[in-house]
């Protein structure tokens, strides 16, 4: 929705009217139509807003209660906030906008009435009375919140770039470069790729006064108290359909176009078949998807089928190899930290298309797999909690029906699969398919025993291991990796992304669910198959999940290899403490003449890693 950014000095030593300008200016692209400043002795607020909800006036930011004591900056929105205002009663209001909800929901409740919302937001609240700045973010983190302190300055920002802009010093953190390097860990925890800047957690609230910052967990969705046991089947797809729907009714609240896009996934088809069940039919909506020009993208047919099966019309976005170069410096710079890949590329060219036709909102399939239990690798965690409860013949016939789904040629194919995904239960760093994507013998000796870190792994706080691996993806590993690109993409062009899987209370239904409703004779997502087996047509429905068909591992050895090779040979790369740069070009002529890679990750590590120093740091 905006973009939101703030000052507080510990000390009423001077104005900050200048940084406060410069850090919204940093991020005028989430909020093309209007921006608005508080500023106050030592305290400083900025907004830039994206008109979603009442787009007059009265929808300006910051904004303050009747007896001006509470200033709000706040980026999101309250899906809920029509319920809210019900609950709050009362007729007072000078806006319809979720924004003066919010505000009254912290009047009326105080820091507690977090807990009421349902939405995707990052706010902070400054409290003139009590001398207090009350943030919040999220509960699975959609929406950014970066903050840092130095000599007793706190500042805080929807991009870490905003926080650069304001005087705070651009600084690699070479722990985190290490842990990304090293394991394939990125975006897993509150620090950066910036020394020094920090991000608010999914689910958390931070309070500061007196210069003394807590941050506090409101939100754990192990702790939701779901009770499924002796739950059907037919009653655990009934209630997430019924939950769904509700949720694709309430992110659908906009007064202004809304566009849905589409990746020809089980997922996104979800998205799109129940907003044509809630609304009848396409009626104004947008269909948009991107696709690979030159590359065989199997997805395409999928798309086209799902839309001539539902009556849509649909714009396709081309994304041709010839085009990365130029986009990788302007991707890098409204990324602020590294990303997954080359799909966000197509994120960004979709995010481009959605504002060319003047479409601010648009729906997404993220979210969909952790939630129901799809990726491949989870098989590995299903297993291992098939044998905490049944037999070894009960885990080896659900690997065998898992094996004939996806065409393997037999026992020697499975134990492959099956030595990949326990694998990746046991550490993270994998790929979708539980291959590992890292390097570590490129890097520098030096820089290895330097910024050594202990690999850490993730609480388990359920009683089942599937449920485990997914609470990892959630809050660790895939889930911050993709909202982030996802968040950037869109707001780049100032568009607003909704993601319907991750409601809170689908997340919760998820991860409580049963194992063997998530998965059942090879078929993974299988409730989720189940409730949407009367609005998606059966080739969709009952379709394997495919692999995302990036061209990124061929067109790293083809295409795009003198590109990449440019970057890996040049004099910066071979000047920075990460790399042993000769080992790395010998890994990348291995790379580019093997007739199969595994995948391409530690190439794209390098070349990013590299683009994102030139971008921040020189």
């Amino acid at each position: 929705m905006c973009g939101i950014a703030g000052i507080i000095s510990k000390n009423n030593e001077r104005s900050y009217a200048k940084e406060i300008q410069a850090m919204i200016n940093s991020i005028a692209h989430r909020g093309p139509d209007d921006e608005g400043t508080y500023i106050n002795d030592n305290v400083a607020l900025g907004h830039r807003r994206l008109s979603i909800l009442d787009i007059s006036t009265a929808g300006h930011q910051p904004m303050t209660n009747k007896d001006k004591t509470l200033w709000l900056t706040y980026n999101g929105e309250i899906y809920n906030y029509l319920e809210i205002k019900k609950e709050i009663g009362g007729t007072d209001y000078a806006s319809s906008s979720d924004t003066e909800v919010l505000l009254k929901a912290y009047e009326k409740w105080g820091p507690s009435f977090v807990k009421r919302l349902n939405g995707i937001f990052a706010f902070a609240i400054w409290d003139d009375i009590k001398k207090e700045l009350f943030c919040a973010r999220d509960h699975v983190g959609v929406k950014p919140f970066y903050y840092a302190q130095k000599n007793g300055v706190f500042y805080f920002g929807s991009e870490a770039k905003a926080l650069l802009a304001a005087g705070f010093p651009a600084q690699a953190n070479d722990e985190i470069i290490y842990e990304y390097l090293s394991y394939g860990y990125y975006h897993h925890s509150e620090e950066t790729f910036f020394k020094g800047v920090y991000k608010l957690l999914p689910g958390h609230t931070l309070t500061l006064k007196n210069g003394s910052v807590c941050v506090s967990r409101y939100w754990n969705p192990a702790e939701s108290g779901y009770n499924m046991n002796g739950w059907s089947l037919e009653r655990v797809s009934e209630e997430f359909l019924n939950l769904f729907e509700n949720t694709i009714a309430i992110q659908l609240r906009s007064d202004v176009p809304v566009a849905i896009q589409s990746s020809g996934g089980f997922d996104s088809s979800a998205v799109t078949a129940m907003v044509n069940r809630v609304i009848g039919g396409q009626k104004n909506f947008n269909l948009f998807s991107f696709f690979y020009d030159g590359h065989n993208d199997g997805e395409v047919p999928y798309m086209k089928a799902l839309a001539s099966h539902l009556g849509w019309d649909q714009d396709f976005v081309p994304l041709p190899s010839s085009g990365m170069s130029q986009l990788m410096e302007k991707v890098t710079w409204h990324q602020d930290e590294p990303f997954p890949g080359l799909p966000t590329f197509g994120l960004h060219m979709l995010g481009a298309a959605c504002r060319e036709k003047s479409i601010p909102v648009v729906l997404g399939g993220q979210g969909g797999d952790e939630v129901g239990g799809g990726y491949e690798y989870y098989m590995g965690a299903f297993l291992l909690d098939t044998l905490k409860d049944n037999d070894a013949d009960y885990a080896l016939k659900e690997l065998d029906d898992f094996g004939k789904l996806h065409c393997f040629s037999g026992d020697s194919e499975n134990l492959k699969f099956l030595t990949r995904v326990l694998s990746s239960y046991m550490r993270s760093g994998s790929s979708a398919d539980g291959t590992k994507f890292t390097k570590q013998d490129v890097l520098n000796k030096d820089f290895l025993k330097k910024a050594h870190v202990p690999r850490k792994l993730p609480e388990k706080p359920f009683d089942s291991e599937l449920a485990n691996m997914q609470y990892r993806d959630i809050f660790y590993t895939k889930l911050p990796r993709m909202l982030h690109c996802v968040d950037r993409a869109a707001m780049a062009y100032g568009i607003e992304q909704r993601v319907p899987f991750l409601d809170y209370r689908l997340v919760e239904f998820g991860l409580a669910a049963s194992a063997y409703h998530k998965i059942s004779g090879g078929h993974q997502k299988y409730f989720m198959r189940k409730a949407f087996e009367k609005i998606l047509p059966e080739y969709v429905g009952k379709a394997p999940k495919r692999p995302v068909p990036s061209p990124q591992r061929e067109w790293f050895r083809k295409e795009l290899q003198q590109w990449v090779y440019s970057i890996l040979s040049s004099k910066s790369f071979g000047e920075r403490p990460y790399f042993d740069q000769k080992k790395v070009i010998e890994e990348f002529n291995l790379y580019c003449g093997a007739q199969r890679n595994s995948n391409s990750f530690h190439i794209w590590q390098w070349i990013h890693l590299e683009s994102w120093l030139r971008t921040f740091i020189d």
